[in-house]
């Protein structure tokens, strides 16, 4: 293991048994360094990040190395630290912005966790708008992640209109895992707009969750 790897492995190993809903902590299984299981508190969407007790320096360095692709980890430790990029992003600052204005955002082999970001930029919004009709399909996890803790009601209308247009085509959210950020944007636009609003992305998801 690399440093970077050897420090999350021992925050991992550090925070395991005091942190409530951490079940599982895999270390060493190839070709990861780390592979974590976690209970519902600490979904996508939720508030909770199983790095929430780390200090600066620490998120700076995971985020870092995240973002280079120094770390051999998990699709459940990647999400985590899409999570930390989202709520203390600006400590890489410096290194995630020139690649979101360099990296081929289209393609399937690029990271779109790293545009959970785009929640703590002042043009967040703006650019998540455009991102929408780029970022291919099963790789909107971190578009969405910022799309959520994003406060713009055009954006909220573009990405209405984006989940209907998908809905059109041969698009299968219980397969991608799509119907669950669908289910966390309709709960936080009932607190926001009319059902007549909605009512397209209701029946989205009601379509949908009848197929799983």
């Amino acid at each position: 293991m690399n440093p970077p790897e050897q420090a999350l492995v021992s925050y991992l190993s550090r925070i395991k048994e005091r942190k409530i809903g951490f079940m599982e902590l895999r270390t060493g299984v190839d070709p990861w360094c780390a592979d974590i299981s976690l209970d519902g508190r600490y979904n996508l969407f939720t508030s909770e990040c199983i790095f929430d007790d780390c200090n600066d320096a620490e998120a700076g360095m995971f985020l870092e190395a995240f973002l280079g692709h120094g770390l051999s980890v998990s699709w459940s430790v990647c999400e985590q630290l899409s999570k930390l990029l989202s709520k203390r992003g600006r400590l890489v600052s410096e290194t995630i912005d020139p690649l979101l204005e360099t990296l081929d955002w289209s393609s399937v082999s690029t990271h779109q966790l790293f545009l959970s970001y785009l929640g703590l930029r002042d043009d967040g919004a703006a650019l998540a708008n455009g991102l929408l009709d780029v970022v291919p399909n099963d790789a909107r996890d971190g578009l969405f992640l910022a799309c959520h803790r994003l406060r713009s009601e055009s954006l909220d209308r573009k990405l209405m209109e984006k989940f209907v247009e998908w809905g059109t085509g041969r698009w299968d959210p219980a397969a991608t895992g799509e119907l669950y950020p669908l289910e966390q944007f309709i709960a936080k636009w009932l607190e926001l707009y009319s059902y007549r609003d909605l009512e397209n992305v209701v029946r989205l998801y009601f379509k949908h969750r009848g197929e799983k």
